[in-house]
């Protein structure tokens, strides 16, 4: 019955693909060889950030990214580095408002949680999004990182909850040199007071578009361990 609606639908509305505008089928709006072009971040990659490096990394190597930060969270991985077409994907979603990729950078970013650590995370773990403040929210009219994490929860049947709130509209991270992002951001985030039993003693799968030096997901982790999760793993599309 879904194979015959998504037919249908490709009559009315034609799907093509977002990057070479071929024509696709059944809803898709990525081609295969789109696809496989993207740059997709591979080993060896530091295991805490996820910063991706030429040749081998030695068993006391220090990451550049984050040796003398104190990341709250267990690791970060993303499947995708942030350049070329994987970029134009991401910002035309979010600033152009193409929301009907969100099944698709939704499955980019399922790739991501084939790393084995994820595997207790998929037992037994609950998905959480980053959150946009209300103003923002209000001019974007979505939140990037919570549609991506809803098509999360229907692949891999996990529970997701709207757990963080942003209580401080922030300004822009772009620009920011590491140290001014950290800044930036602290006491940014709360917990709303509802979930506060639920994530006792679970693991977090916290998910956003991109990370960079990870000055928000390590504020958004602190507050989720302050309140009682057992340890939370960060999921984005990009690494920066």
């Amino acid at each position: 019955m879904l194979r015959q609606t998504s037919r249908i639908l490709d009559y009315i509305y034609p799907a093509h693909c977002h990057l070479c505008q071929c024509p696709l089928t059944h809803g898709r709006h990525l081609c295969e060889p789109c696809s496989e072009s993207l740059k997709y971040t591979q080993a060896p990659f530091c295991k805490l950030c996820g910063e991706c490096y030429d040749g081998d990394i030695s068993s006391d190597f220090s990451c550049p990214n984050c040796n003398d930060l104190k990341l709250d969270f267990e690791f970060a991985r993303a499947p995708l580095h942030s350049d070329g077409q994987s970029r134009t994907l991401l910002h035309d979603y979010k600033y152009r408002r193409q929301i009907h990729l969100s099944d698709t950078l939704g499955d980019l970013l399922s790739i991501g949680l084939d790393d084995p650590r994820f595997a207790p995370y998929l037992d037994e773990g609950i998905l959480v999004s980053v959150p946009l403040h209300w103003a923002r929210l209000r001019k974007r009219k979505f939140n990037q990182a919570e549609e991506m994490t809803i098509c999360l929860k229907k692949k891999t049947g996990l529970p997701y909850i709207n757990a963080l709130k942003r209580i401080r509209n922030t300004a822009t991270q772009t620009r920011f040199s590491r140290s001014k992002r950290l800044e930036n951001l602290r006491d940014a985030f709360e917990l709303r007071a509802k979930y506060k039993n639920y994530i006792q003693g679970k693991r977090i799968i916290l998910v956003d578009d991109i990370f960079t030096t990870g000055s928000t997901t390590h504020e958004c982790s602190k507050v989720l361990l302050h309140h009682g999760a057992s340890s939370v793993a960060i999921l984005t599309l990009l690494r920066g």
